[in-house]
């Protein structure tokens, strides 16, 4: 081997290790999670080069940091646009062990991908794959803006992202994802609008990775049991404890409110698989527009995670879940069930004459009262 090629390797070599270093934690653990290492496509490679991910962070008040997807150019099936790369907390929590007790342990890894969108055209209830004709991901829409400034704070706490347009349903959708700084959890509202002249009903699915590989465990859900159904409004999971403890935040996942107009069409949830996946069905009428929420939950005890996704599905709405959503979306919100308003009492004609009438006779009776006593 030559001096010239020897020193050609050694350049070739540490641009290859400084390219690599460019890339930040959260693109490459979202982007090997996406295309396994024996089977990687173009694109990824291409995204990879780019820093496509462009994650935008924001920190709830309980010092989780939430990273959003806010500006991916490559194809992906669990870290679209508006999904989850990451969630960890910015400093050590009480963290529940295998025994019952606690140790000091900033939690994180939470998340490859979560909450990516897709339309089935298919209406069936089925997770997310890119390059099948089946789906339609939100993808690749970028980059997003931000609204609300916070409660305590003067950031703003909504990511905004742009309208996508389904051509042969005649329908848009895009996505806000928000987080709190006076409370803990992230929210997602995904809106679909008709834009045509025909009602359409569509099934919308929301695939996820939660970086917990084969130890992810269902702990317990909204009826009791340790098992996701569609009739249940949310499930908890955690990534099993190696010896007696685990390192990965305990997670809620919250699907729905009891009552509301539209409920889960279809949903997957196993021990064993950190790629769950749900859906929901409904109908839009020509120029209507309807909103499928969803909460996240990130906590430091299996406990909290339950205690605080049963607080997010309750009926009513709790008014922090509310925070930066419009009168307006609040009614398009169909997975959750809203109190209805206080109604305002009408009188008919005979009431009114009935009501005028009785307030005459008591003025009269009042006033011959204190001619007695005068």
């Amino acid at each position: 081997m030559t001096k010239r090629t020897l020193a050609f390797l050694t350049l070739a070599l540490l641009t290859a290790t400084a390219a690599s270093a460019d890339v930040s934690l959260v693109e490459r653990k979202s982007l090997a999670h996406d295309f396994p290492a024996k089977a990687k496509p173009d694109h990824a490679r291409r995204g990879a080069s780019q820093k496509a991910t462009g994650s935008q962070a924001l920190i709830d008040n309980t010092g989780v940091k939430y990273f959003i997807n806010t500006d991916i150019t490559f194809s992906t099936s669990s870290s679209a646009s508006g999904a989850m790369s990451e969630a960890s907390y910015t400093h050590a929590v009480a963290a529940t062990t295998l025994n019952g007790g606690t140790v000091s342990s900033t939690l994180n890894d939470a998340y490859d991908g979560y909450n990516t969108l897709c339309l089935s055209l298919n209406n069936t209830v089925a997770t997310c794959e890119t390059d099948n004709e089946n789906f339609v991901i939100y993808n690749k829409n970028g980059p997003a803006t931000t609204e609300c400034t916070g409660a305590t704070s003067g950031v703003n706490r909504q990511v905004v992202f742009p309208v996508q347009t389904v051509a042969s349903l005649n329908v848009q959708m895009w996505r806000k994802v928000f987080v709190p700084d006076n409370d803990s959890f992230a929210r997602w509202l995904n809106y679909f609008k008709n834009t045509g002249s025909s009602p359409v009903t569509l099934t919308a699915v929301i695939a996820n990775n939660l970086g917990s590989d084969s130890n992810t465990v269902i702990v317990t859900s909204s009826n009791g049991n340790a098992s996701a159904e569609t009739t249940d409004t949310w499930v908890t999971t955690f990534q099993n404890y190696s010896g007696t403890t685990s390192s990965d935040p305990r997670l809620g996942h919250v699907f729905q409110g009891p009552g509301a107009p539209v409920q889960l069409a279809g949903i997957n949830f196993a021990n064993g698989d950190d790629n769950p996946f749900w859906g929901y069905t409904f109908t839009l009428n020509p120029g209507e527009t309807k909103i499928i929420a969803n909460f996240a939950v990130v906590q430091p005890s299996k406990a909290a995670a339950a205690a605080k996704s049963a607080q997010l599905a309750a009926s009513p709405v709790p008014a922090n879940a509310l925070q930066c959503t419009t009168g307006t979306e609040q009614g398009q919100i169909v997975n959750f069930a809203f109190a209805p308003p206080m109604p305002i009492p009408t009188l008919n004609d005979a009431g009114l004459v009935a009501l005028i009438l009785g307030l005459a006779l008591a003025a009269m009776k009042l006033l011959l009262r204190r001619r007695r006593t005068a």
